[in-house]
């Protein structure tokens, strides 16, 4: 037994493994202890797993090799904890469509397993899927904040989701650690203007804010060091990269601010738009880029209701 042991072992029952199942754990070597952890409460379960290690790839949203793809097609259930996120890849897609269940675990590093995977999952997915159900009657989200965010996304048409952690069911998907309400809004439609001051998926922490300008679903420009960046990652994902693929709204509450978007995204009060790929959660966008960026203090109204305001959590049903 190590310090990661007790969350392995919530974290396979929240994967809802079960003797006899095939289990595959893939990782990167930044992940080895995290991945061992998971394969022996694998086993423990009474599960077969298959361990593979693979090269990092260069982003978020890249295929992985053609073996990992295999070892996602064979397993029942998959964790998935690396340096890049293979959650919005045609790899994920075509395991989950087969009826796989796949725990993604982007960037997670020992501290981030180990302190907020334990937490009151019933709480989290009360109040998650209150705010996934504003989302789903809503025909547009605004979201504004004293950095200067003033941009009016489109969710007509679009089902609210909850990523509560509960990933039993045939064909689910979601992050370890979860906590997040979200939605692929609109590719085409959405206009304005978001300041991102928190942190930027494969960035890390922002020393400034970045401004980026949105019209007609895109982002046009991104302002600073960090929004060249983010522009050169995004185009380097093809025609799509540029779109808005995902606003989520965080309810862990054991998140904290540490830079590392897979935790940064689920801290309470935040908001998170990403560009990219959205075929995998909701959206029509395939492309090999998906990157998810942090507002601190936002305000956020869905439906007519203020969810967050100024960056605190206001609607909560629970």
């Amino acid at each position: 037994m190590t310090e990661l042991t007790p969350a392995a072992v919530l974290a396979v029952e929240q994967l809802g493994v079960r003797a006899g199942e095939r289990v595959a754990v893939l990782h990167n070597a930044a992940q080895r202890a995290i991945a061992a952890a998971l394969a022996d409460a694998t086993r423990d379960a009474g599960a077969e797993v298959q361990v593979v290690e693979f090269a990092t790839l260069e982003r978020h949203g890249a295929e992985p090799p053609l073996e990992v793809a295999e070892a996602i097609l064979r397993a029942d259930a998959c964790f998935a904890a690396t340096d890049t996120s293979l959650s919005h890849t045609r790899a994920r897609i075509a395991g989950t469509q087969r009826g796989g269940r796949f725990a993604s675990l982007p960037t997670v590093t020992d501290d981030i397993f180990r302190r907020t995977i334990p937490i009151d999952y019933a709480l989290m997915k009360r109040r998650g899927a209150a705010i996934a159900d504003l989302i789903t009657r809503a025909d547009t989200v605004r979201i504004t904040s004293p950095q200067g965010t003033d941009v009016t996304l489109v969710v007509r048409g679009r089902d609210g989701r909850n990523d509560d952690g509960d990933l039993r069911e045939a064909g689910a998907f979601g992050n370890l650690p979860a906590g997040e309400a979200y939605v692929s809004p609109v590719e085409v439609e959405g206009d304005g203007v978001i300041v991102f001051d928190g942190s930027i998926a494969g960035y890390g922490l922002l020393k400034e804010p970045v401004e980026v300008v949105m019209a007609g679903g895109r982002l046009v420009s991104a302002s600073g060091e960090a929004g060249a960046w983010l522009e050169r990652m995004l185009d380097s994902g093809g025609d799509g990269g540029r779109r808005v693929a995902e606003l989520g709204i965080g309810t862990n509450p054991a998140a904290t601010l540490c830079g590392v978007v897979l935790e940064d995204e689920k801290l309470i009060g935040t908001a998170h738009i990403a560009f990219g790929s959205s075929a995998g959660i909701g959206g029509v966008v395939q492309s090999s880029v998906h990157i998810d960026s942090i507002m601190l203090e936002p305000t956020v109204e869905i439906a007519g209701e203020t969810v967050v305001s100024g960056g605190r959590l206001v609607f909560d049903p629970t």
